[in-house]
């Protein structure tokens, strides 16, 4: 296998495309956006992912990967497929016509000997019951003619490369054979591999996050029991996790991205009828009230300060879904931001990632976002963020009162530079 085809060139193809082209694949990326197309085979990496610009424009100038959006020819010409496209849930049910349409472009491309992979993240049954009999309406035969796996991604954002290279896959093909041919193919970017049937693979990926959500929504809880007590709960966390067998996650503004927030959801509706399963859908709906707790606790911050809502001028810093990236999918600032507007408040954004601002204002600097501001936001964990001067910034603030929604700072530094300091979990001051 040396020519591959990756279709879907966003955060999870690009990077999977480009680290298969600089182990020497000749690889052809795949997207009906004419303009990422275009960015490929010019290359130019449209994604802020650290080390991916610079083996992006070797790849494209030694020849080993290009782009188009002529699927079909580039899936005749490949020995094997890789899909990468979205599956967003709307109402607890998982979205298939990206992968339906990727699915029929391999279709009339596919030819014997192919080996065909899913990235995207599917409900358990979804490779080998509806992606199998799908591509066998083409004549070929499954492990007798060509080869299908499911292999789910596992990169985050900011750490894709080295993820691609480094962290363990999971590989599941519907029958030996294509577990066989997919592990052959993965061992050369990455030996790190664990071999397990289709469904099995599936169910893992989304057994992994929903853990990951379960997890945070019992910090969150505990956040709003502390503030209920009045003490601080991330040193009542710092405290358990001494024990050796806790690890207890840390609370904050709301779990945003593209995983976290659709893919307990895919989890659920597999389980329907399963004993229990409502632990899920209680963990989300933990998650997703976060943002909106976050907007009570700035108006309580205003409110204790004497500020009317409405009338206040209000500095969000973060827009991003977490520290250190661009992405903003499921961003928790956004159900923020348009509270807050709602309520009257004029609102400011700074982001140094990104330049999405969710309908608020866009500011070029942490200065001109504070500037005049009753209240600093912070919504996204970006580390430039934990080397403000506070003691500048207040001085250009109207009021001084930081509402940390992912304890940024701690908060006695805060109170001693003369801030007025709220948080999520921070029971000291936001007593309830």
């Amino acid at each position: 296998m040396r020519r591959i085809a990756v279709i879907g060139l966003g955060y999870v193809g690009l990077p999977t495309a480009v680290v298969f082209a600089s182990r020497g694949f000749e690889v052809v990326g795949v997207d009906v956006d004419v303009n990422k197309v275009r960015a490929v085979n010019e290359g130019r990496c449209y994604i802020r992912e650290p080390g991916l610009p610079e083996l992006l424009k070797d790849a494209v100038s030694r020849g080993l990967l290009r782009a188009t959006t002529n699927g079909v020819e580039a899936v005749k010409e490949a020995d094997a497929v890789i899909i990468a496209v979205p599956t967003p849930v709307e109402r607890g049910v998982a979205d298939l016509s990206y992968l339906r349409n990727a699915l029929k472009v391999v279709r009339q491309g596919i030819h014997r000997g192919l080996l065909i992979i899913i990235e995207s993240t599917v409900p358990p049954g979804t490779t080998a019951g509806f992606a199998k009999p799908f591509l066998e309406k083409s004549g070929l035969r499954v492990e007798e003619d060509f080869c299908l796996a499911h292999v789910p991604e596992r990169i985050a954002p900011g750490r894709a490369v080295e993820e691609l290279l480094n962290v363990p896959r999971v590989v599941g093909g519907v029958g030996p054979r294509s577990t066989e041919k997919a592990v052959e193919l993965y061992s050369r970017v990455n030996p790190n591999l664990l071999s397990t049937d289709a469904t099995t693979a599936e169910f893992v990926k989304l057994a992994e996050n929903t853990f990951r959500d379960l997890n945070i929504a019992y910090a969150n809880l505990l956040a709003l029991i502390a503030e209920k007590l009045g003490i601080d709960v991330y040193e009542a966390i710092r405290l358990a996790n001494t024990h050796p067998r806790v690890d207890i996650h840390w609370p904050g503004a709301g779990v945003g991205g593209p995983c976290l927030t659709k893919d307990p959801y895919m989890l659920v509706k597999v389980g329907e009828g399963v004993y229990g399963v409502e632990l899920i859908e209680l963990a989300r709906g933990i998650n997703e009230y976060m943002p909106q707790h976050t907007v009570e606790i700035v108006g309580k911050a205003l409110s204790d300060n004497g500020i009317d809502i409405g009338r206040a001028k209000i500095a969000i810093l973060g827009v991003a879904y977490k520290g250190g990236v661009d992405d903003v999918r499921g961003s928790p600032a956004k159900v923020i931001i348009e509270e807050l507007r709602k309520l009257g408040a004029d609102v400011v954004v700074f982001d140094p990632y990104t330049d999405e601002t969710f309908g608020a204002v866009k500011a070029d600097s942490v200065e001109h976002a504070v500037e005049g501001a009753d209240a600093m936001v912070i919504v996204t964990d970006h580390p430039e963020f934990r080397q403000l001067d506070l003691g500048k910034l207040g001085k250009l603030m109207k009021h001084k009162i930081i509402v940390d929604g992912r304890r940024v700072f701690e908060p006695h530094t805060v109170i001693e530079k003369g801030f007025r300091y709220y948080g999520i979990g921070f029971g000291r001051a936001i007593k309830i």
